[in-house]
């Protein structure tokens, strides 16, 4: 999913499944609903049993920030953290929205007039305006987590996909 703001990322660590939630619990806060958030901790979110829905606190805007989920689970290696990060369900709704508004202006002037012509590079241009846009914003904050949780947790990253 290199090309699409969506990752799905599995870390292995010798900690144990309680060890991972203390950690998680000593650097993620409830979320706040308030304007000026003044934030003690790293992250926001809940921690339920086994399972965290995440997102890194920020002092700045970027709409494109990920939604961690994760499932803590424990492997004949160790433990492992599987972490999804997505954008958030209102930023991709918009999205799927404003680009279909777009394409349809697209098809509807290819089709009246037929041809390529200077106005038609303009829609283009917008959608990879807001493609760059929308990959710039959630990549440069899913690397960060990455890397913060990857410390967090003295663990790495393997590859492949979930044995069940």
């Amino acid at each position: 999913m290199k090309y699409l703001p969506f990752e799905r990322i599995i870390y292995r660590t010798k900690l144990s499944e309680q060890e991972i939630i203390t950690r998680l619990s000593g650097f993620v806060e409830p979320k706040k609903f308030s304007f000026g958030k003044t934030s003690t901790k790293e992250y926001e979110g809940s921690i339920n049993d086994k399972r965290f829905e995440i997102n890194r606190v920020i002092n700045y805007r970027n709409s494109f920030l990920p939604q961690l989920t994760g499932i803590i689970q424990k492997d004949n290696y160790g433990t492992q953290i599987e972490v999804t990060m997505k954008l958030h369900v209102f930023v991709f709704v918009f999205l799927i929205f404003w680009c279909g508004f777009v394409m349809f202006f697209l098809i509807s002037l290819g089709v009246v007039q037929q041809k390529i012509s200077v106005f038609f590079l303009v829609p283009v241009g917008m959608l990879l305006f807001v493609y760059a846009l929308t990959m710039l914003g959630f990549k440069t904050e899913s690397k960060k987590s990455k890397e913060f949780l990857m410390k967090s947790f003295e663990a790495e990253i393997i590859d492949g996909k979930i044995n069940n």
